[in-house]
């Protein structure tokens, strides 16, 4: 069994899916860390030196090759979702969880978090309020196809969370 964790950034899905291992006893595996040890650098100077385009390919191979393996909570990048392959392979490779939480929660768990910068880069020129709306709008239906259950994080910490995610798989 494999519990997949999607969603947009600051979402949940790297604290869940530590907690949610334990309680399952599985073993966690986060795509960006793995990313950044095999690129050997923070996401974002990954994209600024290679691209969006090599992060997303290095991405899919990541994920798709932790997919082969049994027994795992997967947290996910934010962007997972826009290669069509990417979705069919976790569909297939166990339960697919959708991590949701509203624009202003989101915004504001961005502004805490001391790792946006590094690990977060814009995806736009736009004010973050513009990226994150639009972005949203445009990732939604890919998270709903991709997803078996989608879990509102807003007025959850990570524990509930991924207490939530155990009683429902």
């Amino acid at each position: 069994m494999n519990v997949i964790l999607i969603g947009y950034r600051c979402t949940g899905k790297s604290e869940t899916g530590r907690i949610l291992a334990d309680l399952l006893g599985l073993q966690f595996m986060d795509t960006d860390d793995l990313i950044e040890k095999t690129m050997k650098g923070s996401v974002a100077d990954i994209v600024e030196s290679k691209g969006w385009e090599r992060f997303r390919k290095v991405e899919s191979q990541i994920l798709k090759g932790l997919l082969k393996i049994d027994g795992l909570v997967i947290a996910t990048g934010g962007g997972v979702v826009l290669d069509q392959g990417n979705i069919l392979a976790m569909k297939n490779a166990g339960t697919v969880v959708w991590l949701t939480a509203s624009m202003d929660t989101i915004l504001e768990r961005m502004s805490n978090d001391s790792k946006t910068a590094g690990l977060r880069p814009a995806l736009t020129d736009r004010s973050i309020e513009d990226e994150v709306k639009d972005t949203l709008a445009m990732r939604a239906p890919l998270y709903k196809k991709a997803a078996h259950m989608e879990i509102d994080t807003s007025n959850l910490d990570a524990a509930g969370v991924a207490a939530t995610i155990q009683r429902n798989i």
